[in-house]
């Protein structure tokens, strides 16, 4: 037996809403959680690199204002007189004399830099004197000391000692003698280009690592230095325990992460997200790190947040689901009432007051009419018929124009199948690319990476038609897809590379390679065609130098029209500061080379 149950439509349109909203709530949702992790979880680690960053800043200016200090100990003539004079065999008046000047000229030098504790100066075979917290002879033996070998090998070079105590200092000072000291040295000479000794420069440590020790909320980072050489200088083993979480990739938890990123914690197995920084001219790396948990900590609260808007939003969608399928269900529950009663009169006519829905209302008057038409019999009823059927034969005409157009373009389409013209159709969808790219009225400079993918469309087309006798090849180093560069720069000049080469007997070969050195990134396009002649390398070269002296644009009319075009365009867009190059290759044909310096808008994050 076949039980035939038939949904009302209140519930028809709640299922159906409730599915509608839910399904869009849910998509909404999820992007809007995938955006708002993104968007904090980079603003976490942006944090991070910023107090890395931070340091570091704070730490360069505390080692330039020691690294001054040596500096103008070693120029300062009075300096050097004064412990030449201090170093001889002299009467020991004459030596207290020396000693005298020497502290007054270590005295000066040091000024008014309370953080510097101490400034001393060493002789090449031992002794010395120092001035700020212990004033007085030194009885150091130099070679003894861990730092001499480096410093002596370094030969004037600034050398970053380990932290270590001094007792004479600290003594001196007033201070605890288990209190450390960061200290920095370099050898000085005579005019004669002699060693005369060692200047050294001490701070305390914990005033020198005062930005790190003070650390940033809410993460509470752990943060260690380490020098060229890997040798942790914070925290300083005595003091502190291990830092951990330094991950599998290293083989002790001293030795330093040289590359931004997320690494294992080998004792817990947490994960960390580690933040370098580097003070490149005094070869120092700050690893700022922190528990990967605690740093997304306010992210997920946030998205729990929004979770529970969410939910919250869910309900009243809920609730609206409900009143809007009650509210457009009623109406039509009580036509289905009155069509259903049959002890009704043949004529009444639908009681119901206007609902303010177009349809509902359209609807019961259309029932009333026709209700009304009843009792115009049979001539109404032909009259309507008549009507329907005009309807109907304009329904069919107006479907007759998109049918026609669809049969047409699918008998195209089969016509080019059966041509086996499938090459023609890639060729023609990679120009459309093209000109796409070509027309559109974006920004003057594009990433890198978006330049070369049109490169590869325009590259894939010449592919197709010079087959074998033309390879190109890449070698694009990733850090510089994210550089900007004019748009169409790369592209012109790989055209420029096809023209060349075409006019020579195959096979032709293009290449294409980006690279970073330093803060400069370049990208090159090279052939193996006929390359520059001299006149026209003679010119371009002219024109490129009246445009650097005079700022003067010439008009682009003759040959080299393109290569001028680029130069022209990279000097508008980034004024002086810009790479361009040209030339012939040994090995025969030709290359040009464009880039630029790499700027904070120009990276990636």
């Amino acid at each position: 037996m076949i039980i035939n149950r038939r949904k009302s439509i209140r519930s028809i349109l709640s299922t159906y809403f409730l599915i509608l909203a839910s399904a869009i709530l849910i998509a909404v949702s999820a992007f809007y959680t995938f955006l708002q992790y993104r968007t904090l979880r980079d603003q976490a680690r942006k944090s991070l690199s910023a107090s890395a960053d931070s340091t570091a800043v704070s730490m360069r200016q505390a080692l330039k204002e020691m690294d001054t200090i040596l500096l103008y100990s070693i120029a300062s003539p009075e300096m050097k007189s004064a412990f030449s004079q201090y170093c001889e065999e002299i009467t020991p008046f004459l030596h207290n004399r020396a000693r005298g000047e020497l502290a007054s000229e270590l005295i000066r030098l040091k000024g008014f830099n309370f953080d510097v504790i101490q400034l001393n100066v060493y002789g090449i075979d031992g002794g010395g004197y120092g001035v700020g917290g212990y004033n007085g002879d030194l009885g150091t033996d130099v070679k003894g000391e861990a730092w001499y070998e480096e410093a002596f090998s370094r030969g004037g070079r600034i050398v970053i000692a380990a932290p270590e105590r001094d007792e004479f200092i600290s003594r001196a000072a007033g201070l605890d003698e288990d209190t450390l000291y960061i200290a920095v040295y370099r050898m000085f000479y005579n005019e004669f280009h002699v060693p005369m000794g060692f200047i050294g420069v001490k701070e305390r440590y914990d005033r020198f690592f005062s930005s790190v020790i003070a650390k940033p909320k809410p993460y509470a980072p752990e943060t260690s230095v380490y020098d060229e050489k890997g040798v942790r200088l914070y925290p300083e083993r005595v003091y502190a325990s291990s830092p951990e979480g330094m991950g599998e990739a290293l083989k002790t938890p001293q030795e330093r992460v040289q590359k931004t990123g997320e690494i294992t914690d080998r004792e817990t197995g947490r994960k960390r997200y580690v933040a370098v920084s580097e003070i490149a001219d005094y070869a120092l790396t700050i690893n700022t790190a922190v528990y990967s948990s605690e740093l997304y900590a306010p992210v997920y609260r946030n998205l729990v947040t929004g979770l529970t808007v969410v939910l919250i939003v869910f309900a009243l969608c809920l609730f609206s689901v409900f009143f809007l399928s009650r509210r457009l269900s009623d109406p039509l529950f009580r036509m289905y009432a009155f069509l259903s009663d049959r002890e009704k009169g043949q004529f009444k006519k639908l009681e119901l007051e206007d609902t303010g829905v177009r349809e509902i209302d359209t609807l019961r008057d259309s029932l009333n009419d026709s209700i009304t038409a009843q009792e115009n019999a049979t001539r109404t009823m032909l009259t309507l018929k008549e009507q329907e059927v005009q309807a109907q034969m304009l329904a069919l005409q107006a479907q007759m124009n998109p049918h026609f157009l669809y049969n047409s373009l699918s008998a195209i389409g089969e016509m080019a199948d059966e041509g086996n013209v499938s090459q023609v159709s890639e060729m023609c969808e990679g120009l459309t690319s093209i000109l796409r790219y070509i027309s559109s009225n974006r920004e003057q400079r594009i990433r890198v990476e978006e330049e070369l993918e049109q490169v590869d469309i325009y590259l894939n087309i010449m592919k197709k038609r010079f087959g074998n006798d033309l390879s190109y090849v890449y070698r694009v180093d990733d850090e510089i897809l994210d550089c900007m560069v004019p748009k169409l720069c790369v592209q012109l000049l790989v055209e420029n590379a096809i023209k060349s080469v075409t006019k020579m007997l195959p096979p032709w070969e293009i290449r294409v390679e980006g690279h970073r050195e330093g803060e400069d990134w370049s990208v090159t396009v090279l052939d193996n065609g006929s390359g520059f002649d001299a006149e026209t390398d003679r010119y371009l070269r002219s024109c490129m130098d009246d445009i650097l002296e005079t700022g003067t644009l010439p008009s682009l009319k003759i040959k080299g029209m393109g290569i001028l075009n680029i130069f022209i365009r990279l000097y508008l867009l980034d004024g002086i500061p810009f790479i361009f190059d040209f030339g012939n290759r040994p090995e025969g044909g030709a290359f040009v080379k464009v880039g630029g310096h790499v700027h904070e808008k120009d990276r990636a994050l």
